[in-house]
């Protein structure tokens, strides 16, 4: 076969130039529009790529935020757990001077003869020696207090 029978011109007579300047315009006018369409698609495609790089930068500064805070929320339970005991070995400190004290008292109430009102253990309603149960209603504890939780 021949190059001329394998081209778009190929069954056309040698009189058709117009047709030929018609088809090269068309060809032409094709490639500027696709041209003009693989602009507008790298366009779309790079403000695609700087909305995503905004949102990861956005991301990792509310990571970054929330990693803070939760630095922060542990810090605080470590430092009123540590508090907790403290005061948990204050209360077992407190209960033992109880008992010294009743010790005391039943001596003096035996060799005197003074009835002495002493008191067997802690009383059960205290609420500081049940700190598993609130000594008031959970919703009127002032948890949205502004000095609790601050950002």
């Amino acid at each position: 076969m021949s190059s001329s029978s394998l081209s778009p011109t190929a069954g056309r007579t040698s009189g058709s130039d117009g047709d030929s300047a018609a088809d090269t315009h068309r060809r032409e006018k094709r490639r500027l529009s696709n041209r003009e369409s693989a602009r507008r698609s790298r366009l779309r495609k790079q403000q695609h790529l700087d909305e995503l790089v905004q949102e990861v930068a956005r991301l990792q500064a509310d990571n970054a935020r929330v990693g803070a805070r939760a630095a922060d929320i542990a810090s605080q339970y470590t430092r009123v757990e540590q508090e907790n005991t403290v005061l948990r070995a204050r209360a077992a400190e407190l209960g033992d001077r109880l008992r010294s004290v009743n010790e005391v008292l039943r001596l003096v109430e035996e060799f005197s003869g003074v009835a002495m009102d002493i008191q067997e253990e802690m009383p059960a309603d205290d609420p500081l020696l049940r700190p598993w149960q609130l000594p008031y209603p959970a919703a009127a504890m002032p948890i949205g207090a502004p000095h609790m939780l601050h950002y």
